[in-house]
């Protein structure tokens, strides 16, 4: 189901024209923890704005009383309320998608004891179909009092932002929601060992942490992008991890394709991989609730990807000698949190692969090479004069060449051989010469393939 922003207002002008009334077509009741069921059809009644159809219901509330309106099914709603002839709330803005679901919501503060009148309307003058509204008490928070899972509040953010205390009796994986159309809201949480913070992790510009939390009392804290002020909903639930999931947040990483699954709260997992024989190893991390950073290090490696997975996922591939490894996933910007997987694969090199890292490069005939971020040095001889051709390609980092005679740079070349591959060609007189095999930047890791010959 898509949901659409909520909308918070404690008085607005009027902004949306309705038609009056006919005779005998009083607005229907609508009381709180109720549900209605409605359409709009073309017999309803017309908002001469812009030609679309309302149905009006009839709330009581009393002063400072704080309720929350939501319409779904197939209409793609709007929600609007008036006191007094006053628009007080509304009208909700959104896009519909066609053929799918909707949910509209906007929350209100009372002003005033009285009745007000909740119209829902379709999105524009084409827009019909059957819907459900509900209006539920929401929770105002005064005072120093905890939040808690379960807790869903409205209060006002003034440009210093909130702050609540948060208490956790049970340890499970939390999320937090902060939803406002008055402002660009930003989640903080720290406490415990937990540091992590959200700007738009829900829907439009709203705000939402999903974090593994221990028992213990934890500080939650409200703010706007830009110090802005307005209303806001603030909601804490618990949120059900998919059937069969359970969270390993550290240990030993295999690589045999399983997936594990963790769960982030702003610092890093740690992980530990081991290789036992040489061979190119894949690593995924993937997450649906924030952008990814993958690390790998030990044994001369020291490699990091952000999105080189699909979308914000992160993927390192590159060959590795055998040895222990640390995988850390972590968050971009050491800020993320939510759930993620975690998988490693390991492919052996192909048959009769012999990895080389220096020594003799003979005309005519190809070495293969694994650096783990370092230069290799070949020795070339030439026996006749004429023009000489060293390639060097990788499928893991961008290939660097460099040709020297007697300790003098004699040629050096970057992306001359295609893509990221590097191609040296030039003149050489009878003699020993020393190829330098690198990576661009010098830190990368991974295979290559070099091969040397004498043009004809």
């Amino acid at each position: 189901m898509k949901k659409l922003p909520v909308l918070f207002a404690l008085a607005l002008s009027p902004s949306l024209v309705l038609a009056q009334q006919g005779a005998g077509t009083a607005a229907q009741p609508l009381g709180l923890g109720s549900q209605v069921r409605g359409e709009i059809t073309t017999a309803d009644r017309v908002n001469f704005s812009d030609g679309s159809r309302s149905v009006v219901y009839a709330l009581d509330l009393d002063a400072g009383q704080a309720v929350r309106l939501e319409a779904t099914g197939a209409l793609c709603a709007r929600l609007t309320v008036i006191h007094d002839g006053e628009t007080v709330a509304g009208p909700t803005q959104g896009d519909c998608d066609a053929g799918s679901g909707t949910s509209t919501r906007l929350a209100l503060m009372a002003s005033d004891t009285g009745r007000y009148e909740v119209a829902v309307s379709g999105a524009g003058a084409r827009a019909f179909g059957p819907f459900r509204l509900e209006a539920k008490a929401l929770e105002v928070h005064r005072g120093d009092g905890a939040l808690r899972p379960g807790s869903e509040i409205v209060d006002f953010l003034r440009s210093d932002g909130k702050t609540y205390r948060l208490d956790i009796r049970q340890a499970g994986y939390y999320v937090i929601d902060m939803r406002s159309t008055d402002i660009d809201s930003m989640l903080e949480l720290s406490g415990n060992g937990v540091s992590a913070n959200d700007d738009d992790g829900g829907d439009g510009l709203n705000s939402r942490l999903r974090v593994p939390l221990e028992p213990g009392t934890y500080t939650l804290r409200a703010k706007s992008i830009g110090d802005a002020s307005g209303m806001f909903e603030l909601a804490i639930t618990t949120g059900a991890l998919p059937a069969g999931v359970r969270l390993r947040n550290s240990g030993a990483l295999s690589l045999d394709g399983n997936v594990l699954h963790g769960a982030l709260s702003g610092s890093p997992r740690e992980y530990q991989l081991r290789v036992t024989q040489p061979g190119r190893v894949t690593i995924d991390l993937g997450s649906d609730d924030f952008d990814t950073v993958l690390e790998l290090s030990g044994n001369g490696v020291s490699l990091d990807n952000d999105d080189g997975g699909d979308g914000t996922n992160s993927r390192i591939s590159t060959v590795l000698q055998p040895g222990a490894y640390t995988v850390i996933a972590r968050g971009l910007g050491e800020s993320g949190s939510g759930l993620f997987t975690l998988s490693a694969t390991h492919a052996a090199l192909p048959a009769g692969t012999s990895l080389r890292t220096g020594g003799d490069l003979a005309l005519g005939t190809a070495v293969t090479g694994m650096s783990n971020g370092e230069s290799h040095s070949y020795r070339i001889t030439i026996a006749q004069a004429g023009q000489l051709v060293v390639d060097m390609t990788s499928d893991d980092f961008d290939a660097v060449l460099e040709l020297q005679r007697d300790g003098e740079q004699v040629a050096e070349d970057d992306d001359g051989g295609g893509g990221t591959n590097a191609r040296i060609t030039t003149d050489v007189q009878p003699g020993t010469y020393t190829v330098v095999a690198k990576s661009f930047g010098g830190s990368a890791s991974g295979m290559y393939e070099l091969t040397a010959r004498m043009a004809p």
